[in-house]
Formats: structure tokens, sequence, C-alpha cells
């Protein structure tokens, strides 16, 4: 089956590099934003990385202004790890797998910022969901899972860590089983499902009224590679990356 990887982030270059590992991937070309794209990935990867593949690379502004290219490419499956646009229904319906990845265990933690509202959230348990995407809001049927810990201490760079590790496991697993038109295909229990809301920039002050494990889950949740929370002296602002509670 022909494969194209879309991807903007360190997530799905980490990724990719798995799939191409295995034998029976074929990875026909990448889809990433370029430099001039005004959409904010915060783990962003700088788009001449991807040539080191020796795959065709497109670079676009705007996904939904390339549905031509994408029906030129005639991929069977499109794997989306680290995309931040919405993709209209007439790309999701291009290939006959449309896959993305989402950094909770759904249905629980749909919609924006899953690492960043999972530790906010207080969550000890977390993991990465692979599954068919469609066009409602990170409800498309589970093809599996991976849990992981979060540890009272972890920030998110350390969280994102786990997500990588843990899509490596889904790709090696999953991705073969997908090709072969054998992997699962699991309904989510919409009795179960919880959805993350936005954060807005000033989410990301701190208030020192609040309880310190309030202020505590606020400097971890907002850490590198995100904005990072901050104090406000007066026209000044003090970003905190890291805390550790006694």
């Amino acid at each position: 089956m022909k494969i194209v990887w879309l991807s903007a982030n360190k997530l799905g270059y980490e990724l990719l590099k798995e799939a191409l590992s295995l034998d029976c991937v074929n990875v026909n070309s990448v889809i990433t934003l370029s430099k001039d794209a005004k959409t904010v990935m915060y783990d962003k990867i700088n788009p001449k990385l991807w040539h080191k593949f020796n795959i065709k690379v497109i670079e676009i502004n705007k996904i939904n202004d390339e549905i031509k290219i994408i029906k030129k490419l005639k991929p069977d499956i499109i794997i989306m790890c680290g995309w931040r646009q919405i993709i209209s229904s007439e790309i999701l319906k291009i290939p006959k797998y449309f896959i993305g990845f989402h950094p909770t265990l759904l249905p629980v933690g749909r919609g924006p910022a899953p690492i960043i509202n999972s530790i906010l959230n207080g969550f000890k348990e977390s993991g990465l969901t692979m599954f068919h995407v469609t066009d409602g809001l990170d409800n498309g049927d589970i093809i599996g899972q991976e849990p992981f810990l979060i540890e009272e201490n972890d920030h998110s760079s350390q969280v994102y860590e786990k997500v990588i590790f843990a899509g490596k496991k889904l790709i090696k697993k999953y991705l073969p089983l997908l090709i072969k038109e054998k992997a699962p295909r699991i309904k989510q229990d919409e009795t179960k499902a919880t959805v993350f809301k936005k954060p807005i920039l000033s989410d990301n002050e701190i208030n020192l009224d609040t309880d310190v494990e309030t202020v505590f889950r606020k400097i971890k949740a907002l850490s590198k590679p995100y904005n990072g929370a901050y104090l406000k002296i007066g026209n000044n602002k003090l970003k905190i990356w890291r805390a550790e509670k006694e």
C-alpha cells in the first residue's frame, strides 16, 4: 500500500523513522508545513530534515488548499501525526485509511492540547491512541492504544518522550496489520468520552492565591516545548520552566 506521511513535528519525524525500519512499509511522500506557514507547531522541526529520508517532500501552508496534490499522490493510507490544521471531509475521503494519533487514551481527553491538559487535570495515567480520523472530534474507531504513567514530577517534555516511545510501539505493532487490512477497528464508548478545553494565553499566568498543587501542575504542563507558565511582576513576566514539590 502507498503511504503518505502528514506531519510537521518531532512526533511525526520519530514515528516515520520507526515506520521506515519495517520491511513492509512503502512511504511514498511526506507532506509537511513550509517555513512560511502560519500554523504554530510548538515542537516543530526544520522542514529540511524530512529530506534526509530520500522520500519526496511536499511543503505546504494549508492542507485544505492542496486537494489536487493529494489526489495526484493516490495514497492508500495517510498517516497523520503532528498536525494542527483541520482536515476537510474531501481530503479524508481520498485514501482508503486516514490514520491519526492522539496523546490520550480515547475517548477520554478528546480535543486540544492533550499533553498540557492531561497534566493540568492531574492524570496519573495516559497514553497514545492510534485511530481512524473522521470529521468529528477525535471520535474515530480505535486501532490500538499504548498506555503510560505520568509521574508526579513529569513535565511536558518528559510526557512527550513517553508519547514518542508509545507511538513507536504502535507503529511497529499495527502499521503492518493495517497494510494487510487486518488491523483492529474498535468503536469508541461515547458514554466515557470527555473533551478538553482549548487553552488561552492568559491561562499561562500563575495565580499565587491558588493552591500549591494547581501552581505545580501549571508549571509542569506549560513547560517546554510550550510557552511556559509565568508570574507577572509589574510590566515584566518571570517564566518558570521547572518545579518540584516537596
